[in-house]
């Protein structure tokens, strides 16, 4: 099944203020999401995070180097929340609860 990624619209804005070299992996890593978007691969992993409380889907992070990329997948749409340098990266995912269905 393919996957159709989406992105939240501060993350696009953070994703163009990561360093060129990593928004190079994040580009090609992103591309691959919409066959397989659990898939680790060169340059990058991907791992379950603890969802914040109140939010039962699963929730995913992508680590390039220092930086991070969460996610979530709803259906056939790969959501991804934000971008950014590992010191201070968790407290943006309070997005998330913006990215889950509701109901």
């Amino acid at each position: 099944m393919p996957f159709h990624v989406v992105r939240h619209r501060r993350a696009l804005t953070e994703f163009f203020q990561l360093p060129p070299t990593v928004r190079a992996i994040y580009e090609s890593a992103i591309r691959g999401m919409s066959v397989d978007p659990f898939a680790s691969g060169p340059g990058y992993e991907v791992v379950q995070l603890s969802p914040p409380p109140g939010v039962v889907s699963p929730v995913w992070s992508m680590k390039v180097g220092g930086y991070r990329m969460f996610f979530v997948v709803d259906g056939d749409l790969v959501k991804i929340g934000a971008f950014g340098a590992r010191p201070g990266f968790y407290r943006k995912l309070s997005r998330v609860k913006a990215l889950v269905r509701k109901g």
